[in-house]
């Protein structure tokens, strides 16, 4: 029972540091370099080919995590983050916002409408993948033309902070992470695993919101009442670059160009040549900036777009890729104490441990992301445990990850410090507590609907 006790203090202990505001990667760090000294102490070597040397052996393990994360999955994550700021630099982004909003117009039944936005919101997330970002967008664009059509306030920044409920992208940061720890091909992963739940969750959470909100809005008085001070409110201090409008393409092109050169597509007898998503990304970016060129002839300008790129892949990796070594070095920490081992045992004498193992993550990754208010956070520090307990579970590591992560984009729209929400509500002039409430019953119902999906359509079997 040790190794569960240490495991779970350790666990509290960072959970609890991360929700006061610690930051994520020093609490990680100093978590899991502690715990590899107690197992060190305790006979149990960090490294397979130990010294017995602890500092050294230590040492070894988190330079070599550091040279692994950072030359695989970590470059794939840096070249996304890089490509979303580049494609928000040359207004990309704002053109894709611009042109999916216009049939919102079209919409005259308010709460149609607010069903409307919410969907088109959501999947405008395939382009924006920071829920910040895109809670701004929508307050700027989505928000005043729900008010302008008798939408309470509180109702339609509702909309606007919870369109990253789940996460759609096969380009972000997570859904990389998750198909990388679950051992499965990327494409296979996001199309047939995440994108249907996804979009099972998202179609429950607007018909949530529709009853919702307008009963929310007839408890408090609101029913057909606008606020003009917080659509100004929303639409001042924001601004967007203005793009042509074939610009709207360009986000979406590592998505379209991953399904044509996917090793398996023919033209005639010629089979075009499979390439990776970084390589994808990175054509993308060279074609975004040529197109740039060609618009300006202005090669200073066409450079300094893309130190905009460059600069988004160096916070990358020191917001990101050092987190998931953190999360890393934590993970394994765990496993060296024991303490990985004993949770499958204990689990296992409950029965139908692989369903009670899955449950457990997807509460412990809620509950963090929802105090923590960052969906990244909770995800990176809890799923690198996912492999191991689905590998000495003998289960599918999906059934584990896929709702984990769903629930950490979940989680940071039901915290009162979200980036998100702290946006939203500011622009909106409500209180985020008042957001939340109505938040709260749409991302409950989306956190059901994904642990019955994972349940029903998640094999648990390898």
């Amino acid at each position: 029972m040790f190794p569960i006790l240490l495991g779970a203090i350790a666990i509290f202990i960072v959970g609890y540091t991360i929700i006061k505001g610690y930051n994520a990667k020093g609490v990680l760090f100093t978590a899991g370099i502690a715990l590899l000294i107690i197992g060190a102490f305790s006979g149990k070597a960090p490294i397979d080919k130990a010294t017995g040397i602890f500092f050294h052996d230590i040492s070894t393990y988190i330079y070599n995590l550091f040279s692994s994360r950072g030359g695989g999955l970590g470059l794939i994550i840096m070249v996304l983050i890089g490509f979303s700021a580049y494609m928000s630099h040359v207004g990309a982004n704002g053109v894709v916002i611009r042109v999916l909003s216009k049939p919102l117009k079209h919409i005259k039944s308010p709460y149609l409408l607010l069903v409307g936005g919410f969907i088109l919101g959501s999947f405008m997330s395939f382009a924006i993948n920071s829920a910040t970002a895109l809670g701004v967008f929508l307050m700027a664009t989505l928000f005043p033309i729900m008010v302008r059509m008798g939408i309470s306030v509180p109702s339609a920044a509702a909309i606007c902070g919870t369109t990253t409920v789940v996460n759609l992208s096969p380009t972000s940061a997570d859904v990389v992470l998750a198909a990388e720890k679950a051992n499965a091909d990327l494409i296979a992963f996001s199309f047939k695993t995440i994108l249907p739940m996804s979009i099972i969750t998202i179609i429950v959470v607007a018909i949530v919101h529709f009853f919702w909100q307008r009963y929310c809005d007839r408890k408090e008085g609101l029913l057909g009442n606008s606020d003009n001070m917080a659509m100004q409110a929303a639409q001042s201090g924001i601004e967007e670059r203005q793009a042509p409008t074939f610009y709207f393409i360009l986000p979406f092109m590592p998505i379209i160009l991953i399904l044509f050169f996917n090793g398996k597509l023919s033209i005639g007898d010629y089979t075009l040549p499979e390439m990776s998503l970084g390589a994808i990304v990175v054509l993308t970016i060279i074609l975004t900036a040529l197109i740039e060129f060609i618009r300006s002839f202005d090669t200073k300008k066409t450079f300094e777009g893309l130190e905009v790129c460059y600069q988004g892949m160096s916070e990358a990796f020191s917001g990101v890729v050092v987190l998931l070594v953190a999360a890393g070095i934590f993970a394994h920490s765990l496993s060296v104490i024991g303490f990985t081992k004993a949770l499958i045992d204990l689990v296992g004498g409950f029965g139908a441990a692989g369903l009670v193992m899955m449950i457990a993550l997807v509460i412990i990754t809620l509950l963090v992301s929802v105090a923590a208010g960052s969906g990244n956070a909770a995800f990176f520090a809890f799923v690198e445990l996912a492999p191991q307990l689905a590998a000495q579970l003998g289960i599918n590591p999906a059934y584990l990850i896929a709702p984990m992560m769903q629930v950490s984009n979940t989680g940071r729209s039901l915290s009162p410090v979200s980036g998100v929400i702290v946006a939203v509500s500011g622009a909106a002039k409500i209180s985020p507590l008042l957001l939340l409430k109505r938040t709260s019953v749409p991302l409950l119902a989306g956190v059901l609907v994904i642990i019955l999906y994972s349940i029903l359509f998640i094999p648990m079997e390898v």
